[in-house]
Order: structure tokens, then sequence, then C-alpha cells
């Protein structure tokens, strides 16, 4: 089978049709040959890690020539008697040229369909009752980015396999930070010297460190060295410590694991994991996962070239707190336990348009945007113009109605 697409600049419009059943070969119309087989790498990247050997080729074509168009697409439909048209994507002159070749060459059975990106739909163009698509197309986040010529540098690896103890855990962390997100994200900034600065067990769990230099270390850094006792009881009375000690010298933490130790370790990150948690058990109608892929702390290399740390070749690097995918649909998620940086909108907006395009979406989770005061109702507009949800006031929110809203930040 052969597949005809005609190039558009969103990756997802260009092989949607690909996900759905893999061809012979895919041919792309387009009008920059050199950008079309630049894209075309990524694309074989994503498809033969997945096990199929899919032949890719471009025919050049001028955008404003409707006429060659029309010549490149009627070579295509005599040499192949199998063509399927995508039209997904493509601009008007390219359609037109198509729905001109389809009324000649009726007798070739060319098949022409259209897939919509956010609901999964298959549309019969050509209305002859037949459909060659066969599987509901779906991405994992790793190839969305891939789609678009970036690569994942790194992701926080997880394990929620081995019984329910883990996400009890992140349930008992969010349960004692949002009652407290500021105290939290001290505490846990304190945890995280004490790890830099320390001493740590062959195990890992055991961390001791010197009082005076974690203080040097605050003292560097304009800060103050504190222990909130009522918030170290807390971690200790629900199991995510096994043992506080602090001495005129010296501080200990042991840590229940390391997955809870690499969640204290890091100011924010309990707010983080309850979002991939509740997403990762979100649910549809059928029972199946309704995020196929959700993963936390991803950083992106925007032209897909992984550099050494010794090589001094700039990258452009964005780190995503949390991202998911619905079928093809990528959600964007940046999440603040604590007041929020007006350019973090930019910076969430941007990436998400980088790696999504159109169909991205963007959403900003906080746990209390009214503590800053009139800035609040600026962020606010500016997510807005932005297209950027907001979900504010999680410290208040009932896990119910968390579910719930994480359920639907792939539509609209």
């Amino acid at each position: 089978m052969t597949y005809v697409e005609l190039f558009d600049k969103t990756s997802i419009e260009n092989i949607c049709a690909i996900l759905t059943d893999i061809p012979q070969r895919v041919i792309f119309v387009g009008d920059n040959k050199k950008k079309v087989s630049r894209w075309i790498q990524y694309y074989k990247k994503v498809f033969s890690k997945r096990g199929h050997n899919i032949e890719f080729e471009c025919r050049a074509v001028s955008k404003w020539d409707v006429e060659q168009v029309i010549q490149v697409l009627t070579e295509i439909v005599n040499t192949y008697d199998d063509c399927v048209f995508g039209v997904t994507g493509g601009d008007e002159m390219a359609l037109l040229a198509l729905g001109i070749v389809y009324e000649r060459y009726r007798d070739k059975n060319i098949q022409i369909h259209r897939i919509g990106i956010r609901n999964n739909k298959i549309h019969d163009c050509d209305k002859d009752g037949n459909t060659i698509y066969k599987e509901l197309p779906w991405l994992t986040v790793e190839e969305n980015i891939r789609i678009y010529g970036g690569e994942i540098e790194q992701v926080n690896q997880w394990d929620f396999e081995n019984g329910e103890e883990f996400a009890l855990d992140v349930r008992k962390m969010w349960s004692i930070c949002k009652d407290g997100a500021k105290s939290w994200n001290i505490q846990t900034g304190v945890f995280e010297v004490i790890a830099n600065e320390g001493v740590t067990s062959e195990d890992g769990l055991e961390v001791c460190a010197d009082i005076d230099q974690v203080r040097e270390y605050y003292k560097k850094h304009s800060g103050s060295y504190n222990i909130n006792n009522a918030l170290i009881k807390k971690m200790c009375e629900q199991g995510l410590l096994t043992n506080f000690s602090e001495t005129e010298n010296q501080v200990t933490v042991t840590y229940k694991n390391l997955q809870v130790k690499k969640c204290l370790t890091k100011a924010g990150m309990a707010l983080e994991m309850m979002i991939l948690l509740v997403a990762k058990e979100l649910q549809d109608e059928n029972g199946r996962p309704l995020y196929n892929d959700v993963v936390n702390g991803v950083s992106i290399d925007w032209d897909g070239e992984l550099h050494e740390e010794e090589d001094n070749t700039y990258d452009t690097i964005n780190e995503i707190d949390v991202l998911m995918m619905h079928n093809m649909v990528p959600i964007f998620v940046s999440c603040k336990n604590g007041s929020v940086d007006m350019n973090e909108l930019y910076k969430l907006n941007t990436v998400a348009e980088r790696f999504g395009g159109k169909y991205a979406k963007k959403v900003l989770i906080a746990t209390n945007l009214s503590g800053m005061g009139k800035t609040e109702e600026y962020l606010k507009q500016r997510a807005q113009d932005m297209k950027i949800k907001v979900l504010d006031d999680l410290h208040d929110m009932d896990e119910t109605v968390l579910k719930e809203k994480l359920s639907k930040l792939w539509i609209g």
C-alpha cells in the first residue's frame, strides 16, 4: 500500500495515518525537499524503533504551481495502484490539485482520508464507504518529541508496578505538603542541601552532614538553616523518614527508600508526583488508560543532538514537569507549589508549541495563586491569552475533583 501525504509543518498531521495501518511506502509531497527529507529521518527513527521498515520518499513541488502539483500527483497514481491520500495536513493549493486528480482518475480507486487528531475519528473523504485504517493511532511521549526533531535527554524513572506502596507514599507526601506548601518547600530544600553536602550510606538511604557546612551553604545563598520539627514529625509518623536526628555538630536523615528520598530532596516534587500518579491511574469508559503515556521531569533537547558535557556546543534544553499523551494529543504541564514567575508561562507556551503545534495542550497547575495578590489576575489573563489552562487552589482540592479536572486536560 502507498500512502501519499501532503506535507505539513505540524508533524503529527504527516504521520497520523501511518500510525493506524503500516504501509509499504509513504510519499510526501511538499515544496521544500531539504526540509521534508530532514523530517523524514525523524519519522523513520520512530517507526524503525517500532519494528517497521517503511520506504519513505519526497516529491518536491512549487507551492503555488497547481499544474505542477497535479502533474506530480498524476505520476504517483499512474505508478501505484493502491494510493491512499491523507489530507489531514496540506495547504489549499495541494488540496485543490488532489481534488482535480481524483476526479480525473476515479477508475484508480483512489482513497482519500482525514484523521481527527483530537478525537481519533477517521473521515472517509472520498465517500465510498471504505476505510483502510485498522488501529487507533497513538504516540509515546518520546515519540511525540522525536517527530518534531527533538530528543528526551532525561526523564524521571519511578516504580509504580510493585504493589501500591509507592502510590500510597506519594499520597502521604501530598497530604502533608498541601497543608503548608511554603513550609514543605523550605524543608525539602534543607534536605536537598544535606544530601548534597553530606556523606551518604552505602544503600543511599542515610545522609549525615556537618551542620556548619550546611549553615555555610545557606549563608552563601542568602538563606538560613532551619528545621521544621512539626513537619519532620509528620514525615516520621507517616513512615517517609525512618530517622531524623540533630546534634550540635551533625544532622542525620534516613529515608524510607530511594524513591521517597528523591521526592523529599527537591522542592515541588510532592505536587508533581501527585499529578503524575493521578494521571497514570485515570481510565476511559472501556477501562483503558486515559493517558497512554505519562512521565515527569522531562528534559527535552530541541535539536535532537545530545552532546557530552565537555562538548562546547550549545544545546537548547527545556524541562517539563509532567508530560502526558492522550492518543496523539500531547499535554504539557507546569507544576508550581508556590508563587509563579510570569516567565514560566512563556517557557511553557514556547516548548508546547515547538513539540505539539496547534494540537498541544498547555496547563499550569498551582497550589495557591491567590497568595500572589494582584499579580494573580494578570498571570491568569496572560495564561488565557496563551491558551494555557490554569488549575489553582490544589491545596483545597479533593482528589475526586482533581481526577475529574485532570481527565479533561486533553479536551478543547
